[in-house]
Parts: C-alpha cells; sequence; structure tokens
C-alpha cells in the first residue's frame, strides 16, 4: 500500500485511480482524526493547502499522462512515416493541430478557426482562443516551445501568399476526428479515448492533478459552467494570467524527456539580423551547435559562458553507422552505442549512450533501421540539424 510518506510528485503521476483512491481515503482519514482534536474540522481546513488526490467523475473519459504520451508518440511517427511531400504535408497539418488540442484543452471548433499568421505570438509563447460564445472575447493560452518552433517551421515552409492562401487549422471536422480514429492501431489505445473531447477532458484533468487553481483551469479552457470546475477562490484577471502562464511554464520545462538533452556553458554566439548560431560545450567536451532567432536569444538571456541546456526530440534525430567520418555535414553528429531497440509495424525507436554516459533516442522507420543494419551493441552517429535544437 502507498503512503502519504511515501509519495511524492513523481510518485502520484505514475500511481492508477484505484491507488490515488486508496491514497485518498488514508489522507482523508487522517485529516478526520486530525480534524477532532483542536480546533475541529473547519479551523484546520482552513491551514491545509487544496489536496491534489482528487479521483475523477465515472464516465469521463480522458487519458492519462502515459496515455497522452503514447499518443503523442503515435502522431508522431505517424508524421514521419509519409511517403511523399504532398501526405507529409496533409499530416503535419494534422499534428500541428493535434498538439494545440492537447496543449490548450480547446474545443475542436476554437482550434480549427485559429489563424496560424494572427492568434499566435511566437516570442511569448502563447495562443489567443476566441470565445466560443462568439461574443468577441478571447483567452490566452501558454504553448510549450516544441510546439511553437513546430509552428515556425511551418510558417518558414509556407510563407504567406503561398497555397492560395490555405490556413494551417482550417480542416474539416470529419476528416479531423477520422485521422484521430486511425490512431487506434497504431498506439493500442481505445478508440473511445480518441477524439478532441477527450483531449479537452484530459488537460483539465492534467492541469488540476499538477496543482492549478480549479479557477484558472476554468479560466485557461473557456468554461461557462462554474460547476465544472467548482470555484473556492475568487482570483482578479491579472492573477489568473499570471497563474496560468507560472504554471504552464514550470510543466512544459519539467516534461521534457532526459534524453537527447545537453547541458553545458555557452562557448560561441555569431549572429545575423534574425537568426543567431549557438554552441554549447558539455563537460565532457560535446559542442551542441543550435539555430534560434534572436529576440529568443535575448528572451534566455543567453551569453558566452552561461549554463544553458539544449534538446531535441527523437523525432528529430537521424541514425547512420560509425564508419569513419560522419557522413552528415550537420555540426551535430555523436556518436553513441544502442542499448535498446523497440519496434512497432512502421517505426522503430533506437535508445543509445554516448561514451559520457548521456542517453540518446532516434525515432526512425523500420525501412531505416533494415538499410543500416542496427543492432544491440552497434555504433551509429546520432544526428539532427542545428535548427532542430531547442535551448532553455
Amino acid at each position: 500500500m502507498v503512503t502519504p510518506q511515501q509519495t511524492d510528485d513523481h510518485t502520484l503521476q505514475s500511481l492508477s485511480d484505484e491507488q490515488l483512491l486508496n491514497l485518498r481515503r488514508t489522507v482523508d482519514a487522517a485529516l478526520s482524526e486530525r480534524g477532532s482534536r483542536a480546533d475541529g474540522p473547519d479551523a484546520l481546513a482552513k491551514q491545509l493547502p487544496a489536496c491534489r488526490m482528487f479521483t475523477v467523475s465515472e464516465g469521463v473519459r480522458r487519458l492519462d499522462k502515459r496515455q497522452l504520451e503514447t499518443l503523442s508518440q503515435s502522431f508522431e511517427a505517424w508524421a514521419k512515416a509519409a511517403r511523399d511531400s504532398r501526405t507529409e504535408r496533409s499530416r503535419e497539418r494534422v499534428l500541428l493541430v493535434f498538439l494545440v488540442l492537447r496543449y490548450t484543452g480547446a474545443r475542436l471548433g476554437e482550434a480549427l478557426a485559429l489563424d496560424e499568421r494572427k492568434d499566435f505570438d511566437l516570442e511569448r509563447n502563447v495562443v489567443t482562443i476566441s470565445s466560443h460564445a462568439g461574443n468577441g472575447e478571447g483567452r490566452e493560452v501558454p504553448l510549450p516551445q516544441e510546439v511553437i518552433d513546430r509552428l515556425k517551421a511551418w510558417l518558414q515552409k509556407n510563407p504567406p501568399g503561398t497555397n492560395a492562401g490555405e490556413r494551417l487549422f482550417n480542416l474539416d471536422q470529419g476528416f479531423l476526428r477520422r485521422k484521430f480514429y486511425e490512431q487506434e492501431k497504431r498506439s493500442g489505445l481505445s478508440r473511445e479515448l480518441l477524439n478532441p473531447r477527450a483531449l479537452r477532458n484530459s488537460r483539465a484533468i492534467e492541469l488540476l492533478q499538477g496543482g492549478m487553481p480549479m479557477r484558472a483551469v476554468q479560466a485557461l479552457l473557456g468554461h461557462t459552467k462554474a460547476d465544472f470546475t467548482a470555484s473556492y477562490v475568487t482570483l482578479a484577471e491579472g492573477d489568473l494570467k499570471h497563474i496560468i502562464q507560472q504554471y504552464c511554464s514550470k510543466e512544459f520545462g519539467m516534461q521534457s524527456s532526459a534524453r537527447n538533452t545537453f547541458v553545458g556553458k555557452v562557448v560561441s554566439i555569431a549572429s545575423t539580423p534574425v537568426l543567431c548560431e549557438v554552441a554549447l560545450e558539455t563537460d565532457c567536451g560535446y559542442e551542441v551547435a543550435a539555430v534560434i532567432t534572436v529576440q529568443s536569444l535575448e528572451n534566455l538571456g543567453l551569453a558566452v559562458g552561461k549554463q544553458a541546456t539544449a534538446r531535441v526530440k527523437a523525432t528529430w534525430v537521424s541514425l547512420e553507422k560509425a564508419e569513419g567520418p560522419s557522413p552528415s555535414s550537420s555540426r551535430n553528429a555523436f556518436i553513441g552505442v544502442v542499448k535498446e531497440i523497440v519496434c512497432d509495424d512502421v517505426t522503430t525507436e533506437v535508445r543509445g549512450e554516448l561514451s559520457d554516459k548521456t542517453p540518446v533516442c532516434a525515432l526512425i522507420t523500420n525501412e531505416s533501421r533494415e538499410r543500416l543494419e542496427i543492432e544491440v551493441g552497434g555504433s551509429y552517429y546520432f544526428i539532427f540539424k542545428a535548427m532542430s535544437v531547442i535551448m532553455s
């Protein structure tokens, strides 16, 4: 049995609903016992923070953290497996809509009404979602850096005036729902969970379990009924924005995978009026190159000699055999030893380790795995572009 003394934030995220319920009962019993002494339960309640170990109402369809990660990886692999440029473009659009739904908790209609060139602030990492009620009001919702970077990449490939003014998010609702259902076989998740509504429920519960006040969750998701996210604290509008921004900044910063993460000092910066290349050197001598905007450089406060972290998603990493010099022109090409290989019908996740024990990971197609004859214990170059590096 799990006890409160054995529980921290990481443990809570890994508990099942039944374990959370048992833990909640234990806490409630302890509080009742303490409340019967001293000044009674009412006085005790005023001294204690809100309990995050709530149980989800029966019948609410939602995905837990592991299922959300599984679905994200499923969409990533599906988009990467496109066979031609037209299919790739279509799947990238669906993937971006999925990511926006996943991190904003927006209604499907709200997401599909977004204009990528007007509603996103790419420097502040927020999107303004128009009111579902159509009253002209909107709400600002923070987005993780990876979503902003994907949107920037899309805008670079599709500048204004191309594709007859086609909007990124202007997709048919029926078409999008079908693409969600198609992830059933790839992800192994139940079909009833593969829809935008389940994502919205999941985001609300994820935020509440992460400690965001219910009133702030209500504001972020645009809930119009107070009884859906019952409020016990009255907050000013400015306070709501601050809480939402602070929480999401903390959450997005903490949820990054430890794989493909390089920590070190900035050793050089080369700038143009728009972009700059930042070179980061780790304690073991690996030098990682990243290309970011000048505005991002200023916002992060990066300078030569300062500590920084570089992260790369597995989907942006490619592999080549470590036979002589790297066959890639990329500066970011590091030799690693394969420790584990995980496959499905289409994709392969290759998990490796650099000489300094830094974990690295690449998500490639099965065709690439067979071509490279990848096997556990083999040495391969783990390669990624400077534009694919996320700095923090």
